[in-house]
């Protein structure tokens, strides 16, 4: 009789924040590279205006992946909403600790919009509020949260 083997996964957990320039170092996680999509309506086939889409959430956003990808934006979910962090793709790339790490020894690294998108899907389910890639596209941290 064969004995049955299971494979335990490793939980991925973010271990520090780095420059862009640090992260092209490490191997990349399967997370998106290109954005612009999260809480946007682009489509005029629906009959409504381009805009705000109404109601998005992180599942939305999470379900959009590759299984692949989703505990890398998990564990940068925990570890955003944990240390309260609402960099924009701007500050992703600029930052001296833009860009986690994991305990893979991965990195991720993403466009501007692409960390939009991520930041937007995170703080709308949080704050619940309908916020789009653009609220976290550039400029330096402009959503503040309270400590």
């Amino acid at each position: 009789m064969k004995k049955k083997t299971t494979k335990s996964k490793k939980i991925i957990k973010v271990v520090k924040w780095i420059s862009i320039d640090e992260a092209d170092k490490y191997p990349e996680t399967p997370t998106p590279m290109l954005g612009g999509f999260f809480g946007l309506n682009v489509s005029r086939f629906n009959g409504k205006p381009i805009g705000r889409q109404e109601g998005k959430r992180w599942k939305d956003y999470i379900g959009a992946f590759v299984k692949e990808a989703r505990p890398y934006l998990e564990a940068i979910r925990k570890d955003v909403l944990k240390k309260k962090l609402t960099y924009t793709g701007e500050d992703h790339q600029d930052k001296e600790d833009g860009c986690p790490v994991f305990n893979d020894g991965k990195a991720c690294s993403m466009s501007w919009r692409a960390w939009g998108d991520l930041m937007a899907a995170i703080w709308s389910t949080e704050d619940d509020k309908d916020y789009c890639y653009m609220d976290f596209y550039m400029g330096h941290t402009k959503v503040k949260k309270d400590d």
